[in-house]
């Protein structure tokens, strides 16, 4: 069975997604790159069922508005008017090139790859030279009279199409001057027409998404229209072509998602006939973004989920219930790794935020009850520091220790350790004061992506933003940095560190885990690699062994000692419930329980489960409501509870307590703005 928990349930964690603001697709990486409104940046793999493999967190006033890749390079343009390149290893900006003609809010490349055009606010289209790992200016082309707000390079020539007020331009990339002129009417003499989106076929066709609703299409050549439809019932902010360029789709301020298919040539005419079909209606906002990958359709905005949605998938059962319901997934914006920390022998938590942390004391209790009841607290939770980062620089890691003594985070370049002296924890008013702790001159520690104290207090565990494994020691209220490890991989993006501070296993998104002995500084061994990257993993307490969950959902132990897999893992890594491999959400937590070194605790957004290694698996082929609800005759080893959703934390406690972070979804979705009003029935 389960067993019976006391939870500490937190709800006062303000931890707020916001809104998709562009998207940019990577075939051949399989990688889908989005930039949110607070300048952050996310980097999914779609080929393992949507795992976010990286967040960047946005400087404080910063904006990206485009995203453009070439090969494995990633860039950006915002309103800061700089054109960027990240370096996806460090997370951080590699290099940026000014745009010299005001903010930038469109970006396009060549099909070459060795040139990017970007359209600014001074109404010019900026060129840029990418050609052997370079980002340099090159020239600007003829000044308009209004802001580019979209822009598209031609497939095969050298051509490039821009939109703003009232027109469309066509130019030529070698002259600079614009050889079309596509003027587009009002639908009120006074209101000006913004063209927001604009994209460039290889047969001159262009097409185009307006602030009238209209999705149009052009005749490149001459510069007359084809076609415009009325697909929306406000602007149009995106769309996107397939690769074979027979379907488009698009979407905005209606979030109806609107499919164009190409049917034939209309009789002695070499151009296409488009005729537009509804896709969806998923978002209850603004769609800002939109992309096609392979048979699918992927959107996101103001809402902030993504949603994709398979234009080909049937239903099961051929019902048209059952069809919409296989056909589409909501992809929820939480970052799927651990953020929060756990103070567990004092009942203190870190909740960090992008721009500052807060540490709060847990309320107590003495009282007990049945299964169900809400206990009444001797002392509510206290919030005992807020911290702003310094200069405002935003927070990729942080940890605290387990007695609360310490405290460290990072941001994209330093990391900074402070002492937490705590007095009286458990008054009503209790003391707080907190000293830094300075790095050494001689041996600074570097910027990291995952941190954790040792349990004595003495060391700090990093994966560094350059992929190393380091140890720094803490010291007469100095930290240096006592060992680094050898680079094993450029792209390491998880750390746990064994309960007697021996081991240290790291995971990479090249599905490789690295296992370290921290006290005699070598490396150890790697575990076999899979087909598919780690996203959790933790050591068990009273052996060398170390737990790993993969993006298939499968879950395998390792024995470090025997340099092997273990027996429980032997016998079931290879054997779980297809309900169990087809679930959508990522675990993205896991430990032991501490009170049953038999029982493994993990956690995904939507659930929690307490895996018990010593009873049997269920049958491959049940299902999920009978997982979560098994008969009480029948005994597995899946204890599945579905109460909290978002499910941010959940961390196991000594004397069976738990720590359960959620994150309501009306809670998070509450400082939305009102949504287009649509019509429904009956209304």
């Amino acid at each position: 069975m389960m067993g019976e928990f006391r939870v500490h349930h937190v709800r006062f964690f303000e931890w707020t997604p916001k809104s998709v603001q562009c998207m940019s697709y990577n075939p051949s990486l399989k990688k889908l790159a989005l930039s949110r409104g607070d300048g952050s940046l996310e980097l999914w793999n779609v080929a393992e069922g949507w795992y976010q493999e990286e967040v960047i967190p946005g400087m404080k006033d910063q904006s990206i508005e485009d995203l453009v890749w070439q090969d494995q390079r990633l860039f950006s343009a915002g309103l800061d008017g700089n054109i960027c390149e990240h370096d996806l290893t460090k997370l951080q900006i590699k290099v940026s090139c000014p745009s010299n003609a005001g903010p930038v809010w469109c970006l396009t490349s060549n099909t070459a790859k060795t040139r990017l055009a970007a359209g600014t606010e001074d109404g010019c289209v900026v060129l840029l030279d990418t050609d052997n790992n370079y980002l340099d200016y090159i020239t600007r082309f003829d000044s308009q009279d209004s802001r580019l707000l979209c822009i598209s390079w031609h497939p095969t020539e050298d051509l490039i199409v821009t939109g703003g007020i009232d027109n469309i331009r066509i130019w030529s990339v070698s002259s600079g001057r614009a050889m079309q002129r596509l003027t587009i009417a009002r639908s009120e003499t006074k209101k000006e027409t913004v063209i927001w989106c604009v994209a460039f076929l290889s047969d001159m066709t262009i097409v185009s998404g307006d602030s009238r609703g209209k999705t149009c299409f052009w005749n490149g050549k001459q510069g007359t229209l084809i076609k415009a439809i009325q697909s929306h019932k406000g602007d149009v902010y995106c769309l996107s072509v397939d690769k074979t360029e027979t379907s488009i789709v698009s979407s905005g301020v209606d979030s109806s998602v609107v499919k164009f298919s190409y049917i034939a040539p209309r009789e002695n005419s070499d151009w296409k006939d488009w005729v537009a079909t509804f896709v969806h209606n998923q978002h209850t906002h603004d769609v800002r973004a939109i992309q096609m990958i392979d048979k699918t359709v992927v959107t996101g905005g103001v809402d902030t989920n993504l949603i994709q949605f398979d234009l080909h998938a049937p239903g099961i059962s051929g019902h048209r219930r059952d069809t919409a319901k296989n056909r589409w997934k909501r992809i929820p914006p939480l970052i799927q790794k651990p953020i929060v920390s756990v103070a567990k022998d004092v009942n203190v938590i870190l909740l960090p935020y992008t721009h500052h942390l807060d540490i709060w004391r847990l309320g107590f209790t003495d009282k007990t009850g049945v299964d169900g009841d809400i206990l009444s607290l001797r002392s509510n939770p206290i919030k005992l520091v807020s911290m702003a980062t310094k200069g405002g620089s935003p927070i990729f890691c942080s940890d605290i220790s387990q007695d609360a003594s310490l405290l460290a985070y990072s941001d994209c370049e330093c990391l900074r350790v402070y002492r937490i002296f705590l007095d009286e924890l458990t008054s009503i008013q209790p003391s707080v004061s907190m000293k830094k702790i300075g790095a050494s001159a001689d041996s600074p520690p570097d910027g990291a992506h995952c941190l954790c104290f040792t349990s004595d207090n003495k060391r700090l565990i990093s994966v560094t933003n350059s992929s190393r494994l380091q140890i720094s020691s803490i010291k007469h209220d100095k930290i240096s940095t006592y060992h680094t490890f050898d680079q094993m991989s450029d792209c390491c993006h998880l750390l746990s560190v064994s309960p007697d501070d021996k081991l240290a296993a790291v995971a990479d998104h090249n599905c490789n885990v690295f296992i370290y002995h921290i006290k005699n500084k070598q490396h150890v061994c790697n575990v076999p690699r899979q087909s598919v990257q780690v996203t959790a993993l933790s050591f068990n307490p009273d052996s060398d062994l170390l737990a790993m969950v993969y993006s298939n959902q499968k879950i395998f132990e390792y024995d470090v000692k025997a340099k092997e897999y273990s027996d429980w893992s032997k016998k079931n890594s290879h054997h779980f419930m297809n309900c169990w491999l087809r679930k959508k959400s990522k675990v993205y937590k896991l430990s032991y329980n501490p009170s049953n070194r038999n029982q493994m605790i993990l956690n995904d957004e939507q659930m929690f489960c307490i895996l018990d290694k010593t009873q049997p698996f269920p049958s491959i082929g049940t299902s999920w409501t009978q997982l979560c609800t098994p008969k009480s005759n029948d005994s597995h080893a899946f204890h599945i509870c579905t109460k909290y959703k978002y499910l941010l934390h959940l961390e196991i406690l000594p004397e069976n307590w738990l720590v359960a972070v959620e994150r309501p979804s009306l809670e998070m979705f509450s400082s939305l703005p009102e949504a287009m009003k649509r019509k429904k029935f009956g209304t």
